[in-house]
């Protein structure tokens, strides 16, 4: 292979700009090699249950530069998406997970799909033909430095697992230009500044993070409510009693904005989920 440094030290076009959704799955590993491939089917259909939940639709068919991971899922959209990548996005992914947890309790009624979600926002190769360039630059490493920052982690860890299914963290680029700048219908007191950062890749940076149905964890409102045995002061106020676990919705039959009837599947072996079926 030839490489052209005739033009090495000359300007170059700026990549056009791509909004990046990034999800991970929380404890994946600890599954079973079985169940693994049962939620690796699941997740993408999970995804367009909220696209579609969403008046979405075509920003997932139209999806740029997907990858599919196994444990998660990435995908670049025009960046006009991006408020509504914010909202109604992330409130429906959270409903379509709460959806989804009747198939797991099939699996093994101690699975839960909960999702870490980051979003950014930058300039990125796209050639639209499958090239290997596509996608590389600084906005798709953010997002997954983002993803995998202890702050988002953390979330999800302290909060009830049969309520909490979904935790996102978003740049402050993104912050700064869809929540400051209005074009977002989620209001910037329901962000929470963090320092995100990946020790072991060098990264640190400033996120905001957003949780669409919060609560705390059993262990958490218990280490709260408790006093400490060395004889703390029982007089100080005690904080709230964690949030009671909303149970996984059963199967139903409904309809999404788009008038479609969304009907719960089977699982049985293959993942049918809100209708679509993974062709198992």
């Amino acid at each position: 292979m030839e490489i052209d440094l005739s033009r090495i030290s000359e300007s170059a076009p700026l990549p056009p700009y791509r909004a990046v959704l990034a999800v991970d799955m929380e404890k994946f590993s600890a599954s079973s090699a079985r169940n693994q491939q049962s939620i690796g089917r699941l997740i993408p259909q999970v995804l367009e249950e909220a696209f579609t939940c969403a008046d979405m639709l075509p920003v997932w068919k139209d999806a740029r530069f997907p990858r599919h991971s196994g444990d998660g899922y990435v995908m670049g959209a025009e960046p006009e998406h991006l408020p509504y990548l914010i909202s109604p996005f992330l409130e429906e992914l959270q409903k379509a997970l709460e959806r989804a947890q009747p198939y797991l309790a099939v699996l093994d009624r101690n699975l839960r799909m909960r999702l870490r979600a980051s979003i950014d926002v930058g300039p990125l190769p796209d050639t639209g033909d499958g090239s290997g360039i596509d996608a590389m630059g600084e906005a798709m490493i953010s997002t997954h430095r983002l993803l995998d920052s202890e702050p988002v982690r953390r979330e999800l860890e302290n909060s009830d697992p049969d309520t909490t299914l979904l935790a996102t963290i978003i740049s402050r680029r993104v912050y700064e230009d869809v929540v400051l700048g209005g074009f977002s219908s989620i209001r910037a007191s329901r962000w929470r500044p963090v320092q995100a950062a990946v020790p072991a890749k060098d990264f640190q940076s400033e996120g905001y993070l957003f949780v669409p149905t919060p609560s705390h964890g059993a262990d958490t409102a218990r280490s709260q409510e408790e006093p400490g045995q060395d004889g703390g002061d029982r007089s100080q106020p005690r904080s709230k009693p964690a949030p009671t676990s909303q149970g996984a919705p059963g199967n139903s039959v409904g309809h999404n904005d788009h008038g479609q009837v969304v009907q719960a599947g089977t699982l049985h072996g293959g993942v049918t989920f809100g209708g679509v079926s993974d062709g198992a």
